[in-house]
């Protein structure tokens, strides 16, 4: 993903690199960040670095130190509980939302994501993760409140990094994504209390699966 994508401003460009790279772990936990190697890495100047840093500060993911430099945020598992205690109320208002405002534009994305479910392609924790974002992205989107899921994504991109963290190399987690079949239909349907319990429960078996990986 070395190449700046259409549409993409630099700072932008920037941001979802150095995200994507903190995230998956080739920026591991503790390390400083380069923005110098960086820059000339990614093609962007100072001001799209600085701005794409400022981002993922605000977002938990790095720590600016007047004196240290750049920092990229530990993996606290203590944090687990009070990130899986926000997911649950954000998720399952989403879920509920997206239920109550599905369209037939909206039925579509939502079943191309069910077909995906369906094959048998998923066979990496990296598919399995990539399928997962772009489930929860749909049904943010089917939400259509712009506030709640910058929260979301915020939030979604600490536990995907904890995941990563917690469960490199272990076999497929598989399971825990295909949960979303049922949540899925449920917004299809426009089931907003179904849908807004089932979201929940995927949050919950997301941080039993992290804590029985411990």
């Amino acid at each position: 993903m070395g190449s700046k994508s259409a549409g993409r401003t630099l700072a932008e460009h920037a941001y979802a690199e150095l995200r994507e790279r903190i995230i998956d772990m080739r920026l591991p936990p503790g390390s400083a960040v380069d923005e110098e190697s960086l820059m000339r890495e990614l093609g962007v100047g100072r001001t799209p670095m600085r701005e794409a840093v400022k981002r993922l500060e605000s977002d938990r993911l790095l720590t600016v130190y007047p004196r240290r430099g750049t920092i990229i945020s530990e993996v606290n598992i203590k944090d687990l509980r009070a990130i899986s205690d926000a997911r649950r109320v954000l998720e399952a208002f989403a879920a509920r939302r997206a239920a109550e405002h599905v369209t037939d534009d909206d039925r579509v994305v939502l079943r191309g994501c069910l077909e995906e479910l369906s094959h048998d392609g998923v066979r990496s924790n990296q598919d399995a993760m990539a399928l997962d974002e772009r489930i929860h992205r749909a049904i943010y989107a089917t939400m259509r409140n712009t506030y709640v899921e910058a929260t979301l994504i915020q939030y979604f991109s600490l536990s995907q990094r904890m995941w990563n963290f917690v469960l490199a190399g272990l076999a497929p987690i598989t399971g825990n994504v295909h949960e979303h079949a049922e949540l899925v239909n449920a917004i299809i349907d426009g089931d907003p209390e179904r849908a807004a319990k089932l979201a929940e429960e995927h949050v919950t078996h997301f941080e039993d699966l992290v804590r029985a990986a411990l």
